[in-house]
């Protein structure tokens, strides 16, 4: 009996050493401001330039709150994202529902055209804020035509 104890003691210890699956993550955090003033319910994505990368690994998310402050996901809650180039895309969501709509109306969305780069290092990244300046009359307060449920 204490031979089959010690093994399944051995077995519980070599599986909890294991650890996540895949490669390693490292926290990603940091704020968004909108003309100067910090924004909730912005999406903030990051596109691994390697878009050969299985399911989530290739685009970490972060929703920010009211400080606009955000931390990334990428296959669990605030569990950052793998080390790498990416391109940054941004949408200002008119709240947190299936219904909302990006009030910046795309203009910082296209991962083809942003000009935000970040690279994320194996370490806990902080990263500069990110400063949007869109015209305050571009900015929709409803959604587009053609576009409501």
């Amino acid at each position: 009996m204490c031979r089959l104890s010690s093994w399944a003691l051995v077995l519980v210890v070599a599986i909890g050493c294991q650890g996540e699956s895949g490669p390693r993550r490292y926290p990603v955090e940091g704020e968004v401001r909108i003309n100067g003033q910090p924004a909730a319910f912005v999406r903030v994505q990051f596109h691994h330039v390697d878009s050969s990368l299985p399911g989530n690994l290739k685009i970490p998310v972060g929703m920010t709150k009211e400080s606009g402050r955000f931390q990334l996901s990428t296959s669990g809650n605030n569990d950052g994202a793998i080390e790498g180039e990416y391109r940054v895309t941004f949408e200002w969501m008119s709240g947190n529902d299936l219904s909302a709509f990006d009030k910046l109306g795309g203009k910082f969305a296209n991962v083809a055209t942003t000009p935000f780069r970040v690279k994320v290092e194996p370490k806990k990244n902080i990263l500069p804020t990110f400063e949007l300046t869109i015209p305050e009359a571009s900015i929709l307060r409803r959604p587009p035509r053609g576009t409501e449920p």
